[in-house]
């Protein structure tokens, strides 16, 4: 099993993006093009992570609010309990059981952010999370949202967005009152066919935050693939992952206004 993980609080200097790939997964971050307008804690407070294990691919970015601690225990708990058997060659029944085991897995996430603030870790800390889980061998993506962060498919010359709906943006992972039960409506999952995908992008929102970011993500994920795949094709993953970083930070110093801005793509 192959992984990377990139944390916002060892990335802290404007402009400059972090980048990481191996095999058909990369993974990109950056502070931002610009200061953020805004109160924060830290930084920058984003987290991407990516694992490649002999079944599949998992990819997920954290979107980090009133501190940091939240999007890294998230991504940290991932890696730890569920990236080793999902990916593995003998992973569970996900077509059909992958609602209960996403939300189940959300629970866990929670209980882990609750346990760091227990042994002192930042008690405002929150965060948004996006996942996506890419199992060629059974044709077979699995994802889950909960908050603002995005989950795209590319496939048949089109660029999907699965989860963000409207009404479940303002949903964060750190919430003491929150348990698998509580967040069974509050986060978006589902499983899809991955013939003819031939990317699968995950960003959070400093692309697209309103005022901040592109104007329409959708469209700059589909402008990054297509210059991604001139490419070498050892090296499309990460030209998409460092290209819609730097999309975003281009936006930020236009607007004179950032934020924090994570990717994770895999390219089966």
């Amino acid at each position: 099993m192959r992984s990377a993980l990139l944390r916002g609080r060892d990335h802290t200097r404007l402009g400059i993006t972090a980048a990481v790939a191996e095999g058909r997964a990369a993974i990109a971050l950056s502070r931002g093009g610009a200061a953020k307008s805004y109160r924060y804690r830290d930084p920058n407070e984003d987290a991407a992570l990516f694992v490649e294990g002999d079944g599949g691919i998992l990819l997920a970015v954290a979107d980090g609010h009133g501190g940091c601690d939240a999007a890294e225990t998230a991504v940290e708990k991932l890696l730890a309990s569920f990236a080793p058997g999902w990916t593995g060659l003998a992973a569970p029944a996900l077509r059909e059981g992958w609602g209960k085991l996403a939300v189940a897995a959300l629970g866990e996430l929670n209980a882990a952010i609750l346990e760091r603030v227990a042994l002192g870790g930042v008690p405002t800390a929150r965060t948004t999370l996006a996942l996506a889980l890419l199992r060629p061998g059974d044709d077979l993506l699995a994802f889950a949202s909960l908050g603002d962060s995005h989950v795209f498919q590319l496939v048949a010359g089109e660029v999907l967005e699965l989860g963000h709906q409207r009404e479940r943006r303002s949903c964060y992972l750190g919430f003491a009152s929150e348990t698998a039960e509580s967040l069974e409506g509050k986060h978006v999952a589902g499983v899809q066919s991955l013939s003819g995908t031939r990317a699968v992008v995950l960003v959070t929102d400093g692309l697209s935050e309103q005022g901040i970011g592109v104007a329409v993500p959708e469209a700059a994920v589909a402008e990054c693939a297509e210059a991604a795949a001139r490419g070498k094709p050892e090296l499309q993953p990460l030209a998409v992952a460092r290209g819609l970083v730097e999309r975003a930070l281009a936006e930020h110093r236009r607007h004179r206004s950032g934020d924090n801005v994570a990717a994770a793509v895999a390219w089966p």
